[in-house]
């Protein structure tokens, strides 16, 4: 662990005999002076800086990946002020065996990932954390921040989206777009809020209001995604249970948009504290019944409901049969609905067998993952 500079650093190198060591773990409190460090044959490489009134020089950073490239894992976790402007727009190094390439910042954006190549990923996770004490800012990509992150970290193809958002805790909201290819690699973007007020006892804003700034923004940069053609699923965990009336009504116009967006979905999994939005507008969302006419609705084969913990309310199960039987009713029904949960919603079966295939379960899907 280094501290704070007080004293000239010592002349480099610093460790020049262990040319075979494979694991470098650095803590450091102030600027780390990567360009004192060669280690060659190194495999782990994991740094977190944590001084918040300090530049980080991203050229030391790129220096020192670039002398290490047998890397095969890589994190990254910065709380300090990213220095860039000495690096190239054009340079971009390659680390042919890094198989995890994880980066945590303070500010949003991409300014390192895209100056990083990783051909052999099969996580990469773009994370930054901040105090939102305003309005949020751009979270994700949007059709140019697209550009940014370069095709290194794209696949040819993705099959398979997954959307997070959880409140973490009363004042921090999490949340993750997950792209998921064929091969199983994995492009992780997201963002860490806590929010705050100036006098840290009430929130400037809302959870709930953040929330909807979040999916809206989530919503959007899925359909800006420049290689969405062949998703077949979808994947959306929303675990936030505090919506208004209004911030319900906004998820369900996101939501429909997204949906209609995929086009042929072979399964839309939902694990959701409120189903209304994601399925078909009942009464309650009066001004978006227009949604509720052909063509609007996405092909899906299969509907999976998942709960791993709260069992259904009757409002739920309700809306999903409204939801099934309305699809059915304008030609675009489910195949099949699954329930993957502990406790099966009584008399479901029943309920739906006129409409759809129906599949208890409790063979549960992959727990839920940590966010970072």
């Amino acid at each position: 662990m280094l501290g704070p500079e007080t004293t000239n650093p010592p002349s480099p190198p610093l460790f020049s005999s262990a040319v075979n060591l494979k694991e470098f773990i650095l803590h450091s409190v102030g600027t780390p002076h990567l360009n004192h460090f060669a280690f060659p044959n190194l495999t782990t490489f994991e740094l977190f800086t944590a001084e918040e009134n300090e530049e980080f020089p991203v050229s030391q950073l790129l220096n020192f990946l670039e002398a290490s490239p047998t890397l095969r894992t890589v994190r990254i976790e910065i709380v300090a002020e990213t220095h860039i402007e000495d690096v190239p727009p054009e340079r971009v190094i390659v680390l042919p065996n890094a198989e995890v390439f994880s980066v945590i910042q303070d500010k949003p954006g991409y300014r390192i990932a895209a100056h990083v190549t990783c051909p052999s990923a099969r996580l990469t996770s773009l994370i930054y954390e901040y105090c939102a004490e305003g309005e949020t800012p751009q979270v994700f990509p949007t059709s140019v921040s697209w550009n940014a992150i370069g095709p290194q970290y794209m696949a040819s193809t993705i099959d398979e989206v997954v959307l997070r958002i959880k409140a973490a805790e009363d004042d921090i909201l999490s949340c993750s777009i997950s792209f998921l290819s064929p091969g199983l690699a994995t492009l992780k973007l997201g963002c860490i809020m806590v929010t705050v007020s100036e006098d840290h006892h009430e929130t400037t804003y809302s959870l709930g209001e953040k929330h909807s700034q979040v999916f809206s923004q989530a919503s959007k940069a899925i359909q800006e995604h420049p290689l969405l053609s062949n998703v077949k699923r979808l994947h959306i965990q929303d675990r936030h249970g505090f919506f208004t009336h209004h911030q319900l009504e906004g998820i369900a116009e996101q939501a429909a948009q997204l949906f209609k967006f995929v086009g042929l979905l072979e399964e839309l999994i939902l694990d959701v504290d409120d189903l209304r939005p994601f399925l078909s507008p009942s009464s309650d969302f009066q001004e978006f019944q227009d949604l509720m006419q052909p063509g609007a609705f996405s092909l899906i084969k299969v509907l999976t409901i998942k709960r791993s913990e709260k069992p259904l309310k009757e409002e739920c199960m309700a809306t999903i049969v409204e939801s099934v039987e309305s699809r059915h009713v304008l030609g675009v029904p489910f195949e099949r609905v699954v329930f993957r949960m502990k406790d099966y919603p009584v008399g479901m079966v029943e309920r739906l067998k006129p409409w759809a295939a129906t599949l208890l379960s409790d063979e549960m899907m992959e727990d839920d993952e940590d966010f970072i």
